[in-house]
Parts: C-alpha cells; structure tokens; sequence
C-alpha cells in the first residue's frame, strides 16, 4: 500500500506532463522523419567538441542518397534536429538575400575537399594560382532547392511571450537552440580522406533543424514598412566563433506541423538533385587540382 498522501498519476496527467517536457514531441518529429526514408533516433548522444563532455541532440537521422559501386564514393544526409515545445510564437527577424549568400557553402555540408586549384600559364611561365569552393565548381549552388536559392534570411530569432496583458520579445533562450544545434554538426561530421589523392569521398549534407510546436513568424526588418508573415520554416544564419567552429551557422526553423512538407520540398529534392550531379562524373569529389584547360574565360571551373 502506497504512503503517498495522494493516488497514483492517471494516464491522463502522465501524458499531459510528458507534453509539457517536449518528450513527446520528439518521437512524434521521428516518427515523421522516419516516415521520409531516414533512420533516425532520439536522444542521440555526442562529445560536446567544446568541453569534452557527452551530450545529446533530440532526433538525429540520416539517408544514403548515392553511392558508388565501388563504394568509395558516397552522398548522404543528416539531420540534427532540436525540438522546442512552445506555447508562444517564434519571430524571425530578417534581411534580404546578398550576392555572398547566392553562392557561399553552408558551413553545415562536408564536401571531401574544400576547394579546388589550377594554374593559369603564359607560355612556359606559370603566371598564378587560383581556386575555387567545391561547393560553387560542382554547382551544387545553382540547383533546384539550393539554400543559395532562399528568398528569405533570417538573421535573429525571438520567443513571443505574454505579458501583462501584451506581447514581449525575448532571444534569451535561442542559444539555447543553437549552441547544443552547432556542437552536435560539429561532433558527427564526417572525417575527410586527406590523401592527396584521396581514396574515399563522402558528401555529407547536413541539415541542422530547429522545430517548433508553435507558431513561426518572418519580418523581414530591411523592408520599409515591415509585416510580421506566418511561414511554415525560415532559415537562419548565425554568426558563431567557438573553439570548434566558427563562421557562419545556418539553421532552419521548422514548425511541426510543415516538417513533413519541408523534408518534402527543402530536404529531399536538393540532396536528390546533389546525388544526380555527383553521379555524372563522381571522381570530381577526389579532384583537388583542375587542369587549367577546363576552367572557362570567365574563371568559372568546368
């Protein structure tokens, strides 16, 4: 007989207080993931790259897109996502697209080799060098469903929160999405084959994902008279500088309710359209020097 001075929880009150954790909704956002095509699991844990100490990411998933039959060539996908039960709205404020974000590679993608070198000869002298991201070489820039695509730019994220009887803004606890967001990319990054000649290549792309069981704005703060817009999912670009990574973050903001459509439309058609132009000639993934025969007048590398 129990000495409780009150009776046992009833399924009722158990579930609700599993809600209120967000525990539920991360096996709902695996259950979803799952359903795309991708192994996921939840409470996936990582060595936090900062502070050597174990930590966990809410759902991490991944999918092969294509390999080679040789299998030493690979594109797959990751998604590492944190999950966010909120009863108030997320905002993000942004900005219009720039030319740098037209053809610049998401830091959270792993290409084998960054970048690509030739030389530029006048006659028998070699005048200078030049290279070029992979990223931009392959064209992955340019394909349907590219982030270098986006027409939106969210560069702050706020909560909406009541109070006295008005709506307030606050980030306080957005770090707390992107920080643990940025340690685990970093930990389950691919390792590269640093060969000069490398005898693996693996493209990894590598979505990291806040999603939200609440509402999602974007006001786009460049606009003369701005407007707070209901959206399904926004990206995000943080500007970071840890000992393990530093550049630019690019996160997406999902709401539950659009995942499926995101993975849909966001997710799939690109890493498919990646795995399309990988497979016209998969050896360029192991390529570091061009030959200067097959860069164009333009200094675009063909």
């Amino acid at each position: 007989m129990s000495s409780r001075p009150f009776p046992s929880p009833t399924s009722e009150d158990i579930i609700n207080s599993l809600e209120r954790t967000g525990y539920l909704l991360e096996q709902r956002v695996a259950r979803k993931v799952r359903s795309a095509g991708f192994t996921a699991t939840t409470g996936k844990a990582f060595k936090d790259p900062e502070e050597g100490k174990s930590r966990e990411v809410d759902v991490f998933a991944v999918k092969k897109v294509w390999d080679a039959p040789s299998g030493n060539i690979l594109v797959s996908i990751q998604l590492v996502i944190e999950c966010k039960r909120s009863d108030g709205p997320y905002v993000a404020l942004g900005r219009n697209p720039n030319v740098l974000d037209t053809h610049r590679q998401p830091h959270s993608h792993t290409l084998p080799i960054d970048q690509v070198r030739w030389l530029e000869y006048v006659g028998e002298r070699t005048a200078r060098q030049h290279g070029m991201q992979t990223w931009k070489w392959l064209g992955l820039h340019e394909l349907p469903g590219s982030p270098n695509r986006d027409t939106r730019k969210g560069v702050q994220l706020v909560r909406m929160n009541p109070k006295n009887n008005a709506w307030t803004a606050e980030n306080s606890s957005v770090f707390e999405l992107t920080i643990p967001l940025m340690k685990a990319v970093e930990a389950f990054r691919p390792l590269r084959d640093k060969n000069p000649e490398p005898r693996h290549a693996h493209l990894c792309l590598c979505f990291p994902i806040i999603v939200t069981s609440g509402e999602l704005f974007y006001v786009n703060g460049e606009s003369e008279t701005p407007a707070a817009e209901r959206v399904d999912w926004v990206p995000l670009e943080r500007d970071i500088d840890m000992n393990s990574m530093t550049g630019l973050f690019n996160p997406d903001v999902v709401t539950y309710s659009a995942l499926d459509q995101y993975l849909r439309e966001r997710v799939l058609p690109f890493s498919e359209a990646v795995g399309e132009e990988v497979a016209k000639d998969p050896d360029r993934l192991k390529r570091r020097e061009l030959d200067a025969r097959h860069v164009t007048g333009n200094g675009e590398a063909g």
